[in-house]
C-alpha cells in the first residue's frame, strides 16, 4: 500500500509537471509572436518609404496585368475575321472590324489596307515598326517592377544600418544600465526594415521577369498573325500579278515579232516588185 501510494503521488507530481512546462511553453510561443505591423511602423522614414514602394509595386503590378492583355495586343478572331475580307475587295470593312478591337495587331492591319498600294517590300517592315514600337513601350512600362525589386532591398538595408547606428547610440548613452534587452530591441526593430525590404522585391523580381515572358509570348503570336495575313493578302496577290504581267510581256513581244516580220515581209514585197518594173519583168 506504501509503495503505491508513493508511485501514484510522484505519477502526479510528474503530470503536474509536465502541465506547468507546457502551459510555459505555450506563454512562450505566444510571447514571441511579432507583431509584424507594429514592427513596420517603428521603422521609422525607411518604413514609409518601403510601404511607398510596394503600394507602387501593387499599382505596377495590376496595371501590367491588365495592360498586357491578349486581347490588346493579339486578339484571337481578329485574324481569321478580316483574312477573307482582302480578297473580296471590302476594305472598309477591314478597318471597321480593326476599330472595333483596338489592339497592336488591328492598328497593323489598318496600316496595311491603308497602304495597299505600295510596294510589299517597304509595306511589311512599316507593319513590324509599329509591332516594335508597341512591344517597346510595353516593356519599359514593365521595367518600373524590376526598379521596385532594386530598390526596396537597398532601403531595408538602409533602415538597418540606420537602426544599428541607434542601438549602438543607446549602449553608449546608458552603458550596461539597459542591459542586453534594449539592444535586442534596437535591433530587432533595426532588421524588420531588411526583412520587409526582401519581402518586397522577391515577388516585384518574380513578377517583373514573368511579364517579360508574356511579352515575348504575345510577340510570337503577333509575328504568326502578321505572317499569316501577308502570305494570304500580299504575296498570293503578288505572285498572281508577277505572272500575269510576265504573260502579258510575253505576249507583247510576240506581237512585236510579228509585227517586225510583216513590215519586213512588205518592203521585200516592195522591193521585189521595184525590181520588176525597173528591169520589165512580166
Amino acid at each position: 500500500m506504501y509503495f503505491r501510494k508513493n508511485s501514484l503521488i510522484k505519477l502526479s507530481a510528474i503530470f503536474a509537471v509536465l502541465s506547468q512546462s507546457s502551459v510555459l511553453a505555450s506563454e512562450e510561443e505566444i510571447n514571441t509572436e511579432v507583431d509584424w505591423f507594429n514592427e513596420i511602423l517603428q521603422g521609422g522614414n525607411t518604413s514609409i518609404a518601403l510601404l511607398t514602394l510596394f503600394s507602387a509595386g501593387c499599382y505596377f503590378t495590376i496595371e501590367r496585368f491588365l495592360s498586357l492583355r491578349k486581347k490588346y495586343i493579339v486578339p484571337g478572331d481578329l485574324s481569321a475575321e478580316v483574312a477573307p475580307l482582302w480578297s473580296q475587295g471590302d476594305f472598309n470593312k477591314i478597318i471597321e472590324v480593326c476599330q472595333a478591337c483596338p489592339s497592336t495587331l488591328s492598328r497593323m492591319i489598318t496600316y496595311i489596307v491603308s497602304h495597299r498600294h505600295a510596294d510589299p517590300g517597304l509595306l511589311i517592315p512599316g507593319a513590324q515598326d509599329i509591332a516594335s514600337r508597341e512591344l517597346k513601350t510595353q516593356s519599359q512600362k514593365s521595367f518600373s517592377l524590376a526598379v521596385v525589386a532594386a530598390l526596396a532591398p537597398l532601403l531595408g538595408l538602409l533602415g538597418t544600418m540606420i537602426g544599428m547606428i541607434e542601438s549602438f547610440k543607446l549602449v553608449e548613452v546608458y552603458g550596461d544600465e539597459g542591459g542586453a534587452s534594449m539592444l535586442a530591441g534596437s535591433i530587432s526593430k533595426a532588421l524588420i526594415t531588411t526583412a520587409v525590404g526582401l519581402i518586397i522585391a522577391i515577388p516585384s523580381l518574380a513578377i517583373y521577369h514573368f511579364l517579360k515572358f508574356r511579352i515575348n509570348s504575345l510577340s510570337e503570336d503577333l509575328e504568326e498573325r502578321l505572317e499569316f495575313l501577308v502570305n494570304s493578302w500580299l504575296l498570293t496577290n503578288n505572285k498572281i500579278e508577277n505572272s500575269s504581267n510576265i504573260t502579258n510581256a510575253f505576249s507583247s513581244d510576240n506581237c512585236e515579232v510579228k509585227n517586225y516580220n510583216t513590215e519586213e515581209e512588205g518592203s521585200g514585197a516592195e522591193s521585189f516588185s521595184n525590181y520588176k518594173t525597173n528591169n520589165h519583168l512580166g
